[in-house]
């Protein structure tokens, strides 16, 4: 069937046949614009009250075109997950639940019915996620019914098949589900559930055994039989282990368990290439058993026959462990649809790797307590703990535990045939393959055992160490081969944390693992991958000074490209490893000095070589640790390295920003190491910087936050004069922080990094004005730690504009502050904490400034009136009359003076307050009417900033400069002294108090300060007298 009539958007009524033709438009239309209008008829469709059971309605129909019908069930799977949930009052145009009865009257056709398989899929999909949200509230009867189909359609395999397709998906979707009423609702259906399918699971597979093993009935039927078989158990094998909330108390999950058991090794015994399902019902049983001691750890050891189940998997890993060497490995494959990747290979193997986490899982569940959020009756948790202690008593005896540990040892980590063949064949994809899933233990047999060893160490290290370490010195063996040596190496490296206190490591270095190291012969290759393995395991754990040397010579040997059995796997191998060497805490850059220059040439060497962008990043991670351990010697070969980084940047493309992240990462190690001496650098790398903080680029989203740390750490580490290149970055950083993004915090230390090395610059008349407006913004914020940084960056253009300007400058800096509305802004913020404060109860407003920020406010007044208080009145005079400002700027800032913790702003701002006693009318007649505040802010402040050993002397005055030390950057000098003369350092508060009191009594008048001293409250005048008695001296001794 064809339509080819356009569907007008949203114009067309909703019914069977309009909604299929718009959907065959939506799905095989070549003309954009029709799709276009189809999609948008649907979505408007949406909201019709009968949509989604017409949708079901055109998959229902058989004689529409199949991208139609899958169309439709997509569309309504879609629904089902955003707007069946009625009750929700979030949902929109839910639907009703008159179109939900007749969806459910419909939906188990569409899996019974149907014999397109991703159809049936799909519409089991639909029935789940109903069934999931209904059952048992809405759709009591949904299990019955689909019981009842299993039942009558038993004889009728394509029809079985839809229905036991359905009970999957349904017990998938409950049996994920967190929700109690989920879990509740499986519990419920499995009884009945399970009957049904153990009868089909046993008439199916009775049926194609016979087929198999006697050659009785047809091949087509058998195999219709096998799929149904194992679709049954993939259901079973659910059900049985969540299902009951005590599986072994259950009489049919008792006999399911034997017979699994009892079958296992029967269908083990006829698998083959020409029946491939009969090989995947063997899986399903080993993910039964894993399920049921992962989840149900007390009931798999309660079961019959678990015990021997165990051992016989063991005997199964054992037979396999003969020919691991010879076996081809398990690779993980995609499906065709992509959605689901799978392991492949030999059944075997993949049977001895379910065999080996099960064996991990016995150790996990009995020598671990079982950690449970729900409630266990004593009997209950006695139970379980009965049954875990007897699997532990009888599983691991001395002898097992043994056998185990040594078949690991001497089998299962040994270089296979494979391994070597996929090593000749593509190199560095091998040696990525192996780094990448060599920790996968849940998919490859190698790290499986490698865990399960750690296991058997950490839990039996008494029992295995005497063997373990016998089995080490069979490395000594000048006759061992190198597969033999491989694999004492890889046993040795694994169990380096559990042994460093029994096993004399340095001795084997020096004699052992020193000369296999320059071995020549043929595979040696494989002996110097696993050397490099092996130190990087030992080296964090235990390693003598002496010895040391010897491991770095050992890496330089590897990473050495003209020895011919260095080839690029047992370079790439050094390279990665040594990076665990360099982290190690007791890494000695003077010991390694002699191996330094052909280490380094050799690791960027690498990284230009390699070609898989993961491999370099590793080697790029290395080298920028063996930089920062390196220190400031890492400058003899800093031209070295710095003449690759530009080509590794140009190599990684538009798009290889994670290479250029590694570069950046680089770079910034590289100046920390380097310090002063990366100012020769500064042309190479800041050109990086511009192009990585260009804003709108793919770039800057990639690559802002490793282009900032880098752009900081230079700022930091240079010395004025600031190169031009520099300087011109100073507009870039001062948007950025415009802009207050996410990299708001790093942005104000880049910019006060330029404030403090090269003000000259930034107080320009090109500058000045972005600059205000940036630090206002940064101010503006919620984040405390930045408001402070802010305010103190702020305090430093302002006192150095009067530093390097003086007056004028000063005053310049003043009049963009009204200007910009930078002064604006910070009254407006006072005067709406003001407004908030008078407010109380339940309606209280508010303020828009946190306590920081509001006392970083007066911070910045008081920074201002320091130097020039009538400048501060003069601008607060220009926003408005100063008496009617004053009234409420007085009352929020003397009330801040309870939020100041820190003692210089708190002396900072007693500074600022008294200097404005030195002005004439009107600002001392309002001054002297704020008197009482004064006195009580200034005994409060003094008697905190004294010395308690010296009463009188303020603590905070210092003569003394700090000393330098051998870190100190450029910058840590200018902020030095810009702390050593600051007046708060330089003035002792009371003594200034006291000149500036003396002041304002000859200003306004001896008589008239006494009349308003008389209406200060007597304890507060009495608080400040007593300061003069007890100060012993206004200056220092």
């Amino acid at each position: 069937m064809s339509f080819s009539i356009e569907v007008d958007g949203a114009a067309s009524p909703l019914n069977r046949i309009e909604l299929a033709r718009a959907l065959q438009l939506a799905t095989s239309s070549q003309d954009h614009l029709k799709r276009q209008a189809a999609d948008q008829q649907l979505s408007a469709w949406q909201s019709y009250t009968d949509f989604y059971s017409t949708l079901q309605a055109v998959f229902l129909d058989r004689s529409l075109p199949r991208e139609v019908r899958f169309l439709a069930i997509i569309q309504l799977k879609n629904g089902i997950e955003t707007r069946w949930r009625s009750r929700s009052v979030a949902v929109k145009n839910a639907i009703q639940p008159a179109e939900k009865q007749l969806i459910r009257s419909n939906l188990l056709r569409g899996s019974m019915e149907e014999r397109d398989p991703q159809l049936a899929l799909h519409n089991a999909l639909v029935v789940a996620k109903i069934v999931r949200i209904d059952f048992p509230g809405d759709w009591p009867d949904a299990p019955d019914a689909i019981v009842a189909q299993l039942r009558a359609s038993r004889d009728d395999d394509p029809t079985l098949a839809g229905a036991l397709l359905l009970m999957l998906r349904i017990t998938k979707e409950l049996s994920t589900a967190r929700m109690l009423k989920s879990q509740m609702a499986l519990q419920a259906m499995t009884p009945m559930a399970m009957q049904v399918l153990a009868e089909i699971y046993d008439a199916k597979t009775r049926l194609w055994l016979s087929f198999v093993t006697s050659g009785q009935g047809d091949e087509g039927s058998a195999v219709a039989a096998m799929n149904n078989s194992l679709t049954a158990f993939r259901i079973l094998r659910r059900l049985l282990v969540l299902g009951h909330e005590f599986p072994h108390r259950d009489e049919m999950v008792l006999q399911i368990w034997k017979f699994t058991q009892t079958q296992f090794g029967q269908l083990l015994s006829i698998v083959s290439d020409k029946y491939p399902l009969i090989g995947k019902h063997l899986p399903q049983f080993t993910k039964l058993h894993i399920d049921m001691i992962s989840s149900q750890p007390a009931s798999f050891a309660a079961l019959p026959g678990s015990l021997e189940l165990v051992r016989s998997y063991w005997g199964l890993v054992a037979d396999f462990s003969i020919v691991f060497s010879q076996s081809e490995g398990i690779h993980q494959s995609t499906s065709s649809s992509g959605s689901k990747s799978r392991a492949e290979g030999p059944l075997l193997e993949r049977l001895a790797l379910k065999g080996l986490l099960l064996l991990r899982a016995c150790i996990k569940v009995t020598h671990r307590r079982v950690q449970t959020i729900k409630y266990r009756s004593k009997e209950d948790t006695q139970e379980q703990s009965e049954a875990l202690a007897a699997l532990k008593s009888q599983l691991f005896l001395d002898g097992f535990v043994h056998e185990m540990a040594r078949t690991i040892s001497s089998h299962l980590l040994v270089f296979r045939k494979a391994d070597m063949d996929a090593w000749e064949e593509d190199p560095q994809e091998w040696e990525q393959r192996e780094e990448s899933q060599g920790s996968a233990y849940e998919w490859e047999v190698r790290p499986c055992a490698e865990k399960l060893l750690l296991d058997l160490l950490t839990h039996y290290k008494n029992l295995l160490l005497a063997p373990l370490l016998a089995y080490f010195e069979t490395v000594r063996d000048p006759q061992a081969s190198i597969i033999t040596k491989e694999a004492v190496y890889a046993s040795m490296g694994l169990a380096a944390a559990l042994v460093e206190s029994a096993f004399d490591f340095d001795s084997l270095l020096r004699t052992v693992i020193m000369n296999d190291a320059e071995q020549t012969a043929p595979m040696c290759q494989i002996l110097r991958r696993r050397i490099a393995i092996l130190l990087s395991q030992w080296v964090p754990v235990k390693i003598s000074g002496d010895t040391r040397p010897l491991v770095y010579e050992i890496f330089r040997h590897f990473l050495n490209p003209s020895n011919p059995h260095n080839d690029i796997v047992v370079r790439i191998t050094a390279a990665r490893q040594f990076k665990a060497v360099v982290d190690e805490f007791g890494f000695d850059e003077i010991s390694f000095a002699p191996q330094a220059s052909d280490v380094l040439r050799e690791l960027v060497s690498l990284i230009q070589t390699v070609e898989i962008d993961e491999t370099r990043l590793a080697i790029i991670e290395t080298l920028r640790s063996l930089i920062s351990r390196m220190d400031t010697s890492i400058t003899q070969f800093s031209d070295l390295v710095m003449n690759a980084l530009p080509g590794i940047w140009g190599s990684a493309g538009e798009l290889g920003f994670m290479m250029k992240q590694a570069v950046l990462a680089i770079l910034t190690s590289l100046v920390i190491a380097m310090r002063v001496d990366s100012q020769r650098y500064h042309h190479l790398v800041l050109p990086l910087i511009a192009e990585a903080t260009q804003q709108g680029s793919d770039a800057f989203v990639y690559l802002i936050d490793e282009a900032l740390d880098l752009w900081l750490q230079i700022l930091q580490h240079s010395q004025p004069p600031l190169s031009t290149d520099l300087l011109s970055l100073a507009s870039a950083a001062i948007q950025l922080l415009a802009d207050q993004n996410e990299h708001a915090e790093t942005c104000i230390t880049i910019v006060g990094s330029y404030i403090v090395l090269a003000p000259q610059v930034l107080l320009e008349d090109k500058y000045r004005q972005p600059l205000l407006k940036s630090l206002s913004a940064s101010l503006d914020t919620k984040s405390n730690e930045q408001v402070n940084v802010t305010t103190r960056y702020i305090e430093t253009t302002i006192r150095l504009s009067h530093q390097l300007g003086g007056d004028g400058g000063f005053k310049l800096l003043m009049q963009d502050m009204m200007e910009t509305s930078f002064f604006k802004q910070l009254l407006e913020g006072v005067h709406d904490a003001y407004e908030a404060h008078k407010t109380s109860g339940p309606k209280r407003k508010k303020s828009r400034l946190s306590p920081v920020h509001l006392t970083s406010c007066f911070t910045i007044l008081s920074r201002i009136a320091v130097i020039d208080p009538s400048a501060l009145v003069a601008m607060i005079g220009a926003l408005g009359p100063v008496e009617s400002v004053w009234s409420w700027l007085s009352v929020e800032w003397f009330s801040c003076f309870d939020s100041i913790a820190e003692p210089d702003r708190l002396k900072l701002n007693l500074l600022g307050l008294t200097r404005l006693l030195e002005l004439p009318q009107p600002m001392a007649g309002l001054v002297v009417g704020n008197l009482q505040d004064y006195l009580s802010m200034w005994t409060s402040v003094i008697c905190q900033l004294w010395d308690d050993d010296k009463p009188g002397f303020d603590g905070l005055y210092t003569t003394e400069k700090p000393p330098p030390t051998e870190w100190d950057t450029h910058k840590d000098v200018v902020e030095r002294d810009l702390y050593i003369t600051d007046p708060v350092r330089t003035v002792l508060s009371y003594g200034f108090v006291k000149e500036r009191l003396q002041g304002l009594a000859q200003g306004v008048g001896e008589q008239t300060l006494q009349e308003w001293l008389a209406n200060v409250d007597k304890d507060v005048l009495a608080g400040f007298q007593d300061l003069g008695n007890r100060s012993s001296a206004s200056h220092p001794p």
